[in-house]
């Protein structure tokens, strides 16, 4: 038995969610990031199902002297959860789209999947980065440069509220208005022990396709295509978002074969506006890439850009 067996048996009946101590049925799984690097030891672990359950949990913290993390899916974690309370946030799922408004208040359990397919429904999309599985919420917090970004901004620079549980267990709802300080705090500079988010109110914006993919160039001609690269972007419009990514392919049966054990350096990319196809001739004219994958895509496939792994 822990110290905290018996508050914890407390803390179970007034939460609808659940709550997990070492030992139990739950614990280990609960305490698993998507980034593998990092191992959770929380001494609790808090499972909320409701804005409800995160106030008690956070009173229940900070009246046992405990530090406090969030992870909704654990992609970015900066410092794993040791000995303190774990909450995880994937049950708060709520999602309302204001297509008049553009905007989508968005629950701090949801990744930008859901949020992508509701907003295209009517025509918009948010800010995501290059994978739908991250956690919105989490992404937002942390800045957010996405394949829009050069033409809309920063994920953080499209949020209009917030709403959070503050470390006292109050809850607020922060904005350029109202606790302007602790708005601009939590835009970029992630919640830490600031506050827990549980939802926010984003800016929606109209794409629904894109020209976007990836060339692929044989790797030992990096030096020049990094050249041609920063000559590309010189006079790139702000509707062209793009990188260079030197990519190393593993031997892996699960990878496919033109691309199997190689390595490639890629020019990779977005253009939301009317003249992708014109854009991209800069490369087209210039050599043939070993593989050309850039195409007119809905943005709803934007994960096909970047083709992140997923487990």
């Amino acid at each position: 038995m822990t110290m905290l067996s018996t508050p914890a048996e407390e803390l179970r009946s007034r939460v609808a969610g659940d709550v997990h101590l070492p030992g139990d049925d739950g614990y280990d799984e609960a305490t698993l990031s998507w980034n593998r690097l990092y191992q959770h030891r929380p001494a609790i672990i808090g499972l909320p199902a409701s804005v409800a359950d995160v106030v008690e949990l956070v009173r229940f913290a900070s009246a046992h002297g405990l530090a406090i993390g969030v992870q909704t899916t654990g992609h970015g974690p900066v410092l794993p959860v040791d000995g303190g309370m774990l909450i995880k946030t994937g049950r708060i799922g709520s999602l309302e789209i204001d297509p008049v408004a553009q905007t989508a208040k968005v629950g701090a359990g949801l990744t930008w999947g859901p949020v992508l397919t509701a907003a295209q429904d009517h025509g918009l999309t948010p800010l995501l980065g290059s994978s739908t599985g991250v956690g919105a919420v989490g992404y937002t917090l942390g800045g957010g440069f996405g394949w829009l970004g050069r033409r809309y901004g920063m994920a953080s620079d499209s949020v209009r509220s917030f709403d959070v549980v503050t470390t006292d267990g109050r809850l607020l709802t922060v904005s350029a208005d109202e606790h302007a300080d602790l708005f601009w705090a939590l835009r970029g500079g992630g919640a830490g022990s600031i506050a827990v988010v549980t939802s926010m109110e984003i800016s929606l914006y109209p794409v629904t396709t894109a020209y976007a993919g990836n060339l692929y160039y044989p790797a030992e001609s990096a030096g020049e295509v990094m050249r041609r690269w920063r000559e590309w972007t010189a006079t790139a419009p702000a509707e062209l978002t793009s990188s260079v990514v030197l990519m190393n392919y593993p031997p892996f049966d699960e990878v496919p074969e033109q691309l199997r054990g190689q390595s490639f350096v890629l020019v990779r990319g977005c253009h939301s506006g009317s003249d992708g196809e014109r854009a991209l001739a800069f490369w087209r004219e210039w050599k043939t890439p070993l593989m050309d994958m850039w195409g007119e895509i809905p943005f709803t496939q934007a994960d096909t850009i970047s083709n992140d792994p997923t487990e």
